[in-house]
């Protein structure tokens, strides 16, 4: 079992696991919790998948080596967790994970907010469970986009105890042995001190050069996409952003806006960029109408090889089923049976184009 200490329980996870605890018995409850930061600790966009689908249960189960690495981190910490008829436990410690993955930083805690956030597609699919994943995935969103924003404080780098070359060990050395063989063994002592002060002091710089190399890119995404909401035209329709049709409006925008991302999970401003490219909030359609008023060409190249997932990327698999059966409605029986989003679900251009972002985000990062 883990340290207590170095993983303090988080203070809403009693909350979330009584759902299932049928007697309060705190080991076990600091066992689970303990599996569940080890899960947060190896997580990565295949697992992120794989927690979504246990805990929003979708018609796609996760894989068979995803959900035997869950079985083996919670058993690990705990080895009476039964083998099976623990359904509804899975389900919560999935999300209990996928909670506290939000809570970090780093591109797979933005990969797991986006992908909780486009599994829920306003609202098409939800979760039952003792915690608002999809709240917590906004949130987590707008304060990873917000850090990634603030300018780094180079002074920072600079701060605290310096190493320093140990002359000490030499000295002493060449008073013990003041022979040539003393004074080859105090130079290797010698070069091992000043290389460990100067690896230091390199790692340092290093840390510096990449805070501001990515503070860079970003001033570079956020101007791109100024450049492109100033000139007011499409880059892959070649026209004006009015003459782009109203319904595609919001996956072709989208996407551009995600070509132009550079740093995940892109700027706190998206939704603001699109409403201020013309795409209306008011104004809400179907996923059906969305994907058929696009042009065919243009889903083409942005599936290429790609292959969608039906749960994080429900959008670009129902572009894919398009594709395969061509424009019509003879794609979305398909696509209903296989994601269980409705197809009369009606979605507010805005939040398509938001969403769709979103996706082309996880495509491109993963």
């Amino acid at each position: 079992m883990n340290d207590e200490a170095e993983n303090p329980m988080h203070p809403d996870f009693a909350r979330w696991y009584h759902a299932v605890e049928i007697d309060y018995d705190q080991e076990r409850r600091q066992a689970r919790w303990d599996a569940v930061c080890e899960l947060r600790d190896k997580a990565d966009f295949a697992l992120v998948e794989a927690l979504i689908r246990l805990a929003f249960k979708t018609r796609q189960l996760p894989t068979s080596g995803s959900l035997q690495l869950m079985r083996d981190v919670i058993t690990e910490q705990d080895e009476t967790f039964p083998a099976q008829g623990n359904d509804r436990e899975m389900q919560i410690l999935a999300g209990a994970s996928l909670a506290v993955i939000m809570e970090d930083e780093g591109d797979v805690a933005c990969c797991a907010a986006l992908a909780v956030t486009t599994t829920c597609i306003a609202g098409g699919r939800r979760a039952d469970l003792p915690m608002d994943l999809n709240g917590l995935a906004e949130n987590a969103l707008i304060r990873l986009a917000n850090g990634n924003r603030n300018r780094p404080d180079i002074a920072t780098y600079a701060e605290g105890k310096m190493s320093k070359v140990d002359f000490a060990k030499v000295v002493t050395k060449v008073r013990e042995q003041p022979n040539a063989e003393g004074f080859a063994q105090a130079f290797t002592l010698l070069e091992e001190s000043m290389l460990s002060v100067l690896g230091f002091s390199a790692k340092r710089q290093a840390e510096a050069v990449n805070a501001i190399h990515e503070f860079i890119q970003i001033q570079d995404e956020e101007l791109q996409m100024l450049w492109w909401l100033i000139g007011q035209r499409s880059w892959d329709y070649d026209c004006v952003f009015e003459a782009v049709p109203s319904d595609a409006q919001p996956l072709v925008l989208g996407s551009e806006l995600a070509d132009a991302t550079k740093v995940l999970p892109g700027p706190p401003s998206v939704k603001a960029l699109l409403s201020r490219a013309g795409i209306k909030e008011k104004k809400k359609i179907t996923i059906p109408v969305a994907i058929n008023s696009a042009k065919q060409e243009w889903l083409r190249e942005k599936i290429g090889e790609n292959n969608p997932s039906p749960v994080t990327t429900p959008l670009h698999d129902a572009c894919r089923r398009q594709l395969e059966t061509g424009n019509g409605d003879a794609w979305i029986a398909g696509w209903v049976a296989t994601t269980g989003i409705s197809e009369s679900l009606t979605v507010p251009l805005l939040t398509l184009g938001t969403l769709f972002y979103r996706e082309r985000l996880l495509i491109t990062f993963n």
